[in-house]
């Protein structure tokens, strides 16, 4: 049995009003989501430190084996509890609200210092980034990583083609979004010359009521049902003449 949790409910810091409770309840909610935050941080971090410190007295192979046999965790388990403490130990009152999915995330060997120095400071400075938000932009720095390395593989001549490809990429998009950006404005155009032959049209038809009575219904009928309605009237007149 794996006595470090894999896997936590993404949830975020939450500003919960205590003053909907009654004083008694809010002072019992109160302590129990610090002693919540202190087990979350023990399940990780505090046993990480614990793991550490006896790992640098045992040899590897009887470390490994003490774990498995006495504390009853994984390998993995053991691995990622020791990376959180010594990544984020310095650290641990600041993400302590983090589930630990997110503090194993974030003390990865596969994310760089730089992107987890970012996103403590960003913590610590009073921003609240829920669970799911850090687990996003370390995801999105593990692509990052791995993009980097492919293009550290790649010769001068895939280089100069890769980077080709990519600004005509980029241009194609430039030229879709003004083209687009085109349309648009020309369509534009177009619906305000329509509606100027329409006004055109209909206000010498009209006394200062009857403007007003229009004025107002345009705002609650649609195009498709104004031209049924017109064309019902007009055959309406018709027959009655």
């Amino acid at each position: 049995m794996d006595t470090l949790p894999l896997a936590s409910p993404a949830s975020a810091p939450v500003a919960f009003d205590y003053a909907t409770m009654p004083a008694d309840v809010a002072r019992d909610a109160r302590a129990a989501v610090e002693r919540y935050r202190d087990r979350q941080k023990a399940y990780v971090i505090d046993t990480g430190r614990d793991l550490l410190a006896v790992k640098e007295r045992l040899e590897h192979g009887l470390f490994l084996t003490w774990v498995q046999a006495e504390m009853q965790m994984t390998p993995r388990s053991a691995q990622r509890a020791m990376a959180a403490a010594d990544a984020l130990g310095s650290k641990s009152d600041t993400v302590s609200y983090l589930p630990p999915s997110a503090l194993y995330a974030l003390s990865a060997p596969s994310i760089p210092a730089p992107v987890r120095e970012e996103i403590v400071g960003r913590i610590e400075a009073g921003e609240i980034l829920p669970a799911r938000k850090v687990e996003w932009m370390l995801h999105e720095a593990r692509i990052a990583v791995r993009q980097e390395k492919a293009e550290a593989k790649l010769t001068p001549e895939e280089r100069r083609r890769q980077a080709k490809s990519k600004r005509d990429a980029e241009n194609r998009r430039r030229r879709d979004h003004e083209k687009w950006k085109q349309e648009q404005d020309e369509r534009r155009t177009n619906f305000l010359a329509k509606a100027d032959e329409l006004a055109t049209l209909l206000v010498p038809l009209m006394d200062e009521e009857t403007y007003r009575r229009v004025y107002d219904l345009f705002h609650e009928v649609n195009t498709f049902d104004m031209r049924a309605a017109l064309a019902g009237a007009r055959q309406n007149s018709a027959a009655a003449q």
